[in-house]
């Protein structure tokens, strides 16, 4: 098998890895990896999504159950209003200052939480309860969304600020985010991002995705919701390091 191929296999399973784990990040982690490789960038987006909604899907039907119904709908209703204000965005402002300020954003966030988190965890937490929070929270991931595929990030720090146990926390966002893969997808195949390799490279990866879920799962059985916290604050930190970056 061509180097090249393994070599993207795997950054496609850490990317099902971290997407089981934490609920999101698939795309920032194995997109990067990715453009290392050398492998085609119109392939690498497509087989990303279809690799984001495969795994989405298996997470979501194995915890169906613990889905906010209520703030998934709201959320979902404001990424529709989110999606339109991105794409206008993109068309009059500079998307290099916006990538920055989300970038350093993400890391002040993260590294704030952290350090709260390690050094005054006894002290007063903000706690998001009004239903307005998961529209807004959806008006942002649109507009995210649209700019770099990370509609992710607003409804993960939602989430941490909604202090939802940590099987509602992962059930509602891979909801979302299921949702959201299917019309991403739609959206590659008919606007011509497939490539001859897409199909594939994505069925040869599904028995990777299959192995990063069963893991992700795996590991995730064995953290305390605190120590989940720990670790993605940390990882919110290195995603906005990522974006700066890239």
């Amino acid at each position: 098998m061509d180097v090249i191929i393994i070599l993207s296999l795997f950054a496609i399973f850490l990317g099902g890895l971290v997407r089981t784990y934490f609920g999101f990040g698939e795309a920032l982690i194995s997109m990067p990896l990715l453009a290392l490789i050398g492998l085609e960038t119109h392939t690498a987006i497509s087989v990303v999504g279809l690799a984001g909604l495969f795994v989405a899907s298996l997470n979501i039907f194995s915890g169906y159950r613990n889905i906010k119904y209520n703030v998934l709908f709201l959320m979902l209703v404001g990424s529709l209003v989110g999606i339109p204000i991105g794409i206008w965005i993109l068309r009059y402002f500079n998307i290099n200052i916006v990538q920055m300020m989300l970038g350093g954003f993400l890391i002040v966030y993260g590294t704030y939480s952290l350090c709260k988190f390690l050094f005054f965890n006894n002290g007063m937490r903000v706690v998001l309860k009004s239903n307005i929070w998961s529209g807004i929270t959806g008006i942002v991931s649109g507009i995210l969304g649209s700019l770099y595929n990370s509609h992710g990030v607003p409804v993960v720090i939602y989430g941490t600020l909604s202090r939802w146990h940590i099987k509602d926390f992962r059930s509602t966002i891979q909801a979302h985010f299921f949702l959201t893969a299917i019309f991403v997808v739609m959206g590659q195949g008919f606007g011509g991002i497939w490539t001859e390799q897409t199909i594939p490279l994505f069925l040869l990866s599904l028995p990777c995705l299959i192995i990063s879920v069963i893991i992700g799962k795996y590991l995730s059985k064995l953290t305390s919701y605190n120590h989940f916290e720990k670790w993605l604050y940390l990882f919110i930190v290195i995603l906005g390091a990522l974006i700066l970056i890239t």
